[in-house]
């Protein structure tokens, strides 16, 4: 049996608040498939925001909605601004830098294969993201805002349920 398609109306999910504890940065969580590995989500960041150092173990797609932001260890690539597609190869390590000077959010669309691996200073792996990590994240930080949770698609066969 084929699943069928999914469509997220993107506005009308919930943002989850202070994501990865920081109070810049809040996400919605789109999509989430444990078995295949990948994972969609919608990132907000204040203007200024810089992310800890990470490494993916996949792929990972990213079309920007609103904003700019770079990587600091590219200061010859373009910035990533409304319209921007950045395709970003398995094994990349970076550190995402929202522009001081945004014109209000940067809004992301972030498709991710894999993990993404949080690194301390000296490169080593501190923290995990993967899908698993996001439906568990998604689901805690909305119901502790008391924000109902929606059901998203998760699994393989990409069947809805709650998070």
């Amino acid at each position: 049996m084929i699943p069928e398609s999914y469509h997220a109306d993107t506005d009308g999910l919930p943002w989850a608040e202070c994501w990865a504890d920081d109070p810049a940065i809040r996400l919605k969580l789109l999509m989430a498939d444990v078995e295949g590995a990948r994972f969609a989500v919608r990132m907000g960041f204040a203007p200024g925001t810089q992310v800890f150092p990470h490494k993916h173990t996949g792929e990972v797609h990213a079309y920007t909605l609103a904003g700019k932001w770079s990587y600091l260890e590219y200061p010859g690539s373009p910035a990533n601004v409304a319209g921007s597609y950045l395709f970003e190869p398995p094994g990349s390590t970076h550190t995402l830098k929202v522009a001081d000077d945004a014109d209000g959010e940067t809004d992301v669309l972030f498709v991710i294969y894999g993990a993404l691996l949080h690194l301390d200073d000296g490169g080593n792996p501190v923290a995990i993201t993967d899908a698993a990590s996001v439906i568990a994240e998604y689901g805690r930080r909305l119901r502790d805002a008391g924000v109902p949770v929606p059901s998203v698609p998760t699994g393989g066969a990409m069947g809805y349920r709650a998070v």
